[in-house]
């Protein structure tokens, strides 16, 4: 629940973002491969779907206000791990780590103020309206009459097929514009299937990650899960993964990862140990499901965090992801 000074805080940023060309704010740091998100580059198009790719390797954070034209859809799909804080007029919508996979869908006309932190990578996909009419995602243009807000899953298919349309893209556009097609007809298409069931309301949300921080060194099963905000298993995990994208046994590794992350960046604990403390029962289990993740071994994450810590900075030091 955000509080008056929050929303007062974020409508004066978005205020003042609104005066700024849009594009990166630290420019030096970081090398954007998109420069403006409301108009991709041209020649970008798979069978008139534009796409872009926002992508920083390492700099300070950015903050955007973007508004998504009023005759299309923008797709977005994160390639890595990001920290990121989204917000609408109205309210927060995500606030914390951004697994790779993510998609964020945007209606028409809708606002959306973000603060990224690189690292960072985004395909962006830009649909037409008219496209999603003849391709029967929806019945017709009327329901774009009025501003949605994002809706926010995570599609490991689709991550697969936004990676394979950025390689394939320069060498077989037949090919990226069948993968940007795929894209858009899991992502518009759930979203649309997702209006015929409840997410799991915010505070049973919140009182799942309490339980789980609270057990995340303990086996937790489904029914723990359920129990815990009082719903049936089929129930719980219908509008769990309505709400986060996540099944609820990925939703628990993805907490137990999360939890380690924090762990391996404030301690020296070696990582058998790390392992154990978050519920794991092998170290090589771990190591599996944390690259799944985080895309790196909890090897290689610790030393780039460490690297990235004692590097000398002008900015703000981002932190690891």
């Amino acid at each position: 629940m955000l509080t008056n000074a929050g929303l007062e805080a974020g409508h004066q940023i978005a205020d003042l973002l609104s005066q700024l060309p849009p594009g990166p704010i630290d420019a030096d740091a970081a090398v954007f491969e998109e420069t403006n998100r409301r108009e991709p580059q041209e020649g970008q198009d798979a069978g008139g779907i534009a796409f872009s790719r926002w992508t920083a390797a390492r700099g300070s954070g950015c903050i955007e206000h973007a508004v998504t034209p009023d005759d299309c859809h923008v797709i977005a799909l994160a390639l890595r791990p990001t920290r990121i804080s989204l917000w609408t007029p109205s309210r927060q919508l995500f606030e914390g780590s951004l697994p790779s996979g993510t998609v964020v869908v945007r209606p028409p006309g809708q606002q959306l103020l973000l603060h990224v932190t690189p690292p960072f990578d985004f395909l962006r996909l830009h649909v037409g309206n008219r496209l999603l009419c003849e391709e029967g995602l929806v019945a017709d243009e009327d329901d774009f009459a009025q501003p949605g807000e994002p809706f926010l899953f995570r599609d490991t298919l689709a991550e697969a097929l936004g990676r394979s349309l950025l390689d394939e893209h320069p060498f077989q556009p037949e090919y990226a514009r069948v993968a940007a097609k795929a894209i858009v007809m899991r992502t518009i298409g759930r979203q649309q299937a997702k209006r015929r069931c409840w997410a799991l309301p915010k505070w049973r949300v919140k009182r799942l990650d309490q339980y789980l921080s609270d057990n995340i060194d303990k086996q937790v099963t489904l029914d723990d899960m359920a129990a815990c905000v009082g719903l049936s298993k089929m129930h719980f995990a219908a509008q769990l993964r309505a709400a986060t994208g996540f099944r609820p046994r990925e939703y628990l590794l993805f907490k137990r990862v999360e939890r380690a992350k924090t762990i391996m960046a404030s301690t020296r604990m070696p990582l058998i140990e790390v392992a154990f403390s978050v519920g794991f029962n092998a170290q090589a289990h771990f190591s599996t499901v944390f690259k799944r993740f985080a895309g790196k071994t909890p090897m290689q994450w610790k030393r780039e965090c460490q690297r990235t810590m004692f590097e000398p900075s002008a900015g703000a030091t981002a932190p690891c992801e």
